[in-house]
């Protein structure tokens, strides 16, 4: 494709050293995005993985829940998933006309049921059919930019055939994570491999923002890696886990806020966890999936005394109103304590 038509829509307006939520399963749906919008702000956020073949069959009801968003979100993302060309076509114009800015193709997953289908992380070795996912899903996107999230190889690196390959489809976008799928998360991220991406794309002439994403933790190593690397931006998924601020802290500002989860009172975690529980409900209803909110209890209830004997009482509930309980009875005022009015506590609760 040549570089002038490629469409970079939202990508166009990130500037440099832009951050990005990373799309996570059962972890970054509506819900979790606002939340995140709201205490960190990263510049773009993702949707869970959707998977193309199960929006275009009988599992529809099931997956559509993933391409819920609010206005608040935006600009947001949707990642999807599949092995049809003609399911790509028809869920990325779907996407298109609910309002998404854009569409991203996962090859980078590497949950072994999905590779032994031949999606995700699968394509890296099937480049004819990455190929017409792609060109199936550009005809159904028409002007929204579409951008491929993938790894560096499967069992072994194969970074510059595969990233070059890409590379030539006329992607707006492309994130590198620096791992083969047979590492799944283990051992550290390769970013030369993000490195090499920018460079292929430079000697290309091709306008492609160039992403990277591995180990991402701290706002330190977030400004170090785009240093060393040449990279548009950084996507992160695992770092928000460890600090529910740090796209704040990437923004280097302390304004709104504290910028290190650790810092934060006890009470202000778990009053963090129990709203996240109480909008869940809210948004999903009774017959929302309560048991992928237990994943949530480290990423809140953390770095205090007590933290490890609330978050086993939570694991071992079963619906929104034991969880619910079993929060309210930690938070219940004791000797006389009483939340001040207009204290950021009482925002937590809004």
């Amino acid at each position: 494709m040549v570089a002038a038509r490629i469409p970079l829509g939202i990508w166009k307006d990130l500037q440099r050293g832009f951050s990005v939520l990373a799309p996570m399963e059962d972890v970054t749906d509506t819900v979790f995005r606002q939340i995140v919008r709201e205490v960190g702000s990263p510049d773009l956020l993702m949707t869970e993985f959707t998977s193309t073949d199960g929006l275009c069959s009988g599992a529809r009801a099931k997956g559509v829940g993933r391409l819920r968003f609010t206005g608040k979100e935006r600009p947001l993302i949707a990642q999807i998933w599949g092995t049809k060309p003609d399911n790509f076509r028809r869920v990325a114009a779907e996407v298109r006309e609910m309002g998404f800015d854009g569409v991203d193709i996962n090859m980078g997953c590497p949950v072994r049921k999905i590779i032994k289908g031949g999606a995700c992380g699968a394509l890296i070795e099937n480049p004819s059919l990455a190929g017409e996912l792609i060109a199936a899903a550009r005809e159904g996107a028409q002007d929204l930019p579409l951008s491929v999230k993938t790894r560096i190889g499967v069992t072994r690196p194969r970074a510059e055939e595969w990233l070059g390959f890409l590379l030539s489809q006329g992607l707006s976008a492309l994130t590198i994570h620096g791992r083969t799928v047979a590492q799944q998360s283990e051992g550290e991220a390769d970013w030369s491999a993000v490195a090499l991406a920018v460079r292929l794309r430079d000697a290309a002439g091709l306008p492609t923002r160039i992403v990277g994403n591995g180990d991402v933790r701290t706002a330190e190593i977030f400004q170090e890696r785009l240093a060393e690397t040449g990279a548009d931006g950084i996507m992160i998924g695992r770092g928000v886990f460890e600090n529910l601020f740090l796209f704040r802290a990437i923004r280097g500002t302390g304004a709104e806020g504290p910028v290190d989860y650790a810092r934060i009172s006890p009470r202000e975690k778990v009053l963090f966890f129990r709203r996240h529980l109480a909008f869940h409900r809210e948004t999903w209803g009774e017959r929302g999936n309560f048991n992928v909110l237990k994943k949530f209890a480290k990423t809140y209830v953390r770095a205090f005394g007590g933290a490890r004997d609330l978050i086993d009482s939570v694991m071992h509930t079963r619906t929104y109103a034991e969880a619910l309980s079993v929060l309210d009875a930690w938070l219940s005022p004791r000797d006389g304590d009483t939340l001040p009015v207009g204290s950021r506590e009482e925002s937590i609760i809004q």
